[in-house]
């Protein structure tokens, strides 16, 4: 989030990637050669439907981040929102989240997962692309409100789904710590999605400073990464363990 400021190849941004990276390395080498118990069991990763329900929790914790945090400074930056009035305004999608997730629960076990992951990615790519289109001009209704109805209710077709395909094939024993690895997944993807993100729109909007117009194309290429994000899940998701319907 720093390299906004100080650029991809200063200390300050450098320095902690790599440690980080070291620290990773480090962490899989106790696991897999010293820990007689280890914490996270890297066998896990064999099973192919914890390894690609987790790369597309990584994936959607971008999404979450670009949906939630970032309409909501769209509203207060770009619209002039207040705090209060920016929540208030993403109420009706926080609704469409909860009701569609409770629907698609019931739909899973006759659908599976792929049916599900594909129509919330086509809700990420639509919701997201027209979202893209906004700007200082934009009224809420046509420029937000719609939007993130769409964007709520692929989140919703696709959260639970996820967790659901991260966890289905969890060996007796296992589930604990499968569970526990895709809830990490969500939020490491998240963080990463956070800097990534912010990075994007604040490099984006600094040539025009804070004025509104400037701000609105930095969140434009936001919703625009978001949008290839949701490519991105529907593409993984091809590599998930075809199972019978039910």
């Amino acid at each position: 989030m720093r390299s906004a400021d100080h650029g991809w190849t200063s200390g300050p941004v450098v320095g902690p990637v790599v440690a980080g990276l070291l620290l990773l390395v480090v962490f899989i080498l106790v696991e897999a050669r010293f820990a007689g118990r280890p914490m996270v069991p890297l066998r896990l990763f064999r099973i192919r439907g914890v390894a690609v329900g987790n790369g597309m929790l990584l994936l959607f914790g971008g999404i979450s981040i670009a949906m939630w945090y970032f309409t909501s400074l769209f509203l207060q930056n770009v619209l002039g929102f207040s705090a209060l009035g920016a929540g208030l305004g993403q109420t009706p999608a926080a609704v469409a989240f909860m009701l569609v997730a409770r629907w698609a629960a019931t739909l899973l076990p006759r659908t599976g997962v792929r049916p599900l992951v594909l129509a919330g990615s086509a809700c990420f790519l639509a919701g997201f692309g027209w979202l893209s289109l906004a700007h200082a001009g934009s009224g809420y209704l046509t420029g937000v409100l719609g939007p993130t109805l769409l964007v709520a209710a692929g989140i919703g077709l696709t959260f639970p789904t996820l967790m659901a395909a991260a966890t289905a094939d969890a060996p007796e024993g296992d589930a604990g710590t499968i569970g526990g690895l895709a809830q990490t997944a969500g939020q490491v993807g998240g963080s990463i999605g956070l800097a990534v993100l912010a990075t994007a729109a604040g490099t984006t909007a600094a040539a025009g400073a804070d004025s509104p117009a400037a701000l609105a194309a930095g969140y434009d290429l936001v919703f625009l990464i978001a949008a290839g994000l949701g490519l991105a899940i529907a593409l993984v998701s091809s590599l998930l363990p075809r199972r019978r319907r039910r």
